[in-house]
């Protein structure tokens, strides 16, 4: 199957391009929409989330395009490789496909500072909480970050939302029952919502406000 998978392009961007054009809806992968396993690499353990399917089918009536912007350092540290991670997002791609749903681009980040396998160390730009992942799918596609939305389970996916310039979801799946614990005045979300259902239907209200 056609699979718009990229690996980061871990480049420093002073600032995102402002196109003029549509927003979109960027999620994070594990913990907001398949179940948080550590280091998933294998498709027999990816499980959707509830809720995902149901509110994934409300959002597509926006027209507005899907992607996931992942950070899988799972790869730096060698448990598994670019490879696998293809596989397992081919099945999640098919598994969606099944409910009539596709994501635009898949994004991720192989990085991290610490990594064992050498050619993935680096203080990579992509690697959430920095904004480089959203700034390469604004790229891709001219979207407008102004008019764009991120959901994650974790505060690091908001912060490179908040980075970016989008709209701020966090979902109380995965880690997120945790990461609303921490919340600071300066990180406070647009929304918190109980999962990708709820997350939908505020964002549709958004939009039907804003338009």
């Amino acid at each position: 199957m056609n699979l718009n998978l990229f690996q980061c392009q871990n480049q420093i961007i002073s600032s995102p391009s402002l196109f003029p054009g549509r927003g979109g809806i960027f999620f994070d992968r594990d913990g907001t929409i398949i179940q948080e396993k550590n280091y998933l690499h294998q498709t027999k353990d990816l499980e959707l989330l509830d809720g995902v399917i149901s509110g994934l089918q409300k959002l597509k009536t926006l027209r507005m395009p899907f992607y996931l912007i992942t950070n899988q350092a799972g790869i730096a540290h060698g448990f598994f490789t670019e490879e696998q991670l293809r596989l397992v997002q081919i099945f999640l791609a098919n598994k969606l496909r099944e409910s009539k749903i596709e994501f635009r681009a898949v994004f991720y980040c192989p990085h991290h500072p610490e990594a064992e396998v050498l050619k993935y160390r680096s203080n990579c730009f992509s690697r959430k909480p920095k904004p480089g992942l959203l700034y390469q799918a604004a790229r891709f596609d001219n979207l407008n970050l102004k008019h764009s939305y991120i959901i994650g389970d974790k505060l690091s996916d908001l912060e490179a939302g908040r980075r970016a310039g989008t709209k701020r979801i966090l979902v109380l799946t995965g880690y997120g029952p945790l990461e609303v614990k921490k919340i600071e005045p300066s990180q406070k979300p647009d929304f918190i919502a109980s999962s990708i259902d709820t997350a939908a239907d505020w964002i549709i209200h958004s939009e039907h406000r804003r338009n």
